[in-house]
């Protein structure tokens, strides 16, 4: 958020429209061709009004990773909240999945960008609100965290290959197309991953 001695541009409230118009470009035009000129023609405002709050691009993609983090966190959590019949580990990898196939070109900002400032502490500790949630899922002591903490690895890295699938598609036969994939194999994926952390300290039985 800006600082409390910053006062409101005479365009409204600059700060918040030029954030929701960065949002808005990146989802509909992708990250690559933004700047902050382009920012503010979007946003109608003179190109050199960015610079009131944000020097560079970096700056303002920090700010909306922060938000898109932040925004993932409350989703995970009203979904975990709206089921509370359903194992919440299951309930939180679903809303993961669910909110990267809804906000797909933000939610690959987040992890793809190399514009975004990742030792902003505001930008971790939005990260951070998604993370522990993932954690609290799989054992809700949270002192437990560190020992949990392979299977916080395990979990995630599913549920995010599954989230990057499911807005990419998987590899497709030569000459096919590749497009993103359906309801029911996520649902499958995730209930076995439900089922494998579950078990997690269960001996294997047979080998690979």
């Amino acid at each position: 958020m800006p600082s409390g001695n910053k006062k409101p541009y005479h365009h409204g409230n600059l700060y918040e429209t030029l954030l929701q118009t960065g949002e808005d470009w990146i989802r509909t035009r992708g990250m690559e061709a933004f700047s902050l000129r382009a920012c503010a023609k979007a946003a109608g405002v003179a190109h050199s009004a960015p610079g009131h709050y944000f020097k560079e691009v970096g700056e303002i993609f920090t700010e909306i990773g922060v938000r898109t983090f932040e925004r993932l966190a409350d989703f995970i959590i009203q979904s975990k909240q709206a089921q509370p019949e359903v194992d919440p580990l299951f309930s939180v990898c679903s809303a993961y999945v669910q909110f990267a196939r809804q906000d797909p070109k933000l939610f690959q900002m987040l992890f793809h960008s190399d514009r975004i400032n990742r030792g902003s502490e505001r930008f971790q500790k939005a990260g951070e609100l998604a993370f522990r949630e993932l954690a609290l899922a799989i054992d809700s002591d949270p002192k437990k965290r560190q020992s949990n903490r392979p299977k916080i690895l395990f979990a995630w890295s599913q549920i995010h290959g599954l989230a990057m699938l499911s807005i990419d598609g998987p590899m497709a036969p030569v000459g096919g197309n590749r497009s993103g994939l359906d309801e029911e194999p996520i649902r499958s994926s995730l209930g076995r991953l439900v089922e494998v952390v579950r078990n997690w300290d269960k001996p294997v039985v047979g080998k690979m």
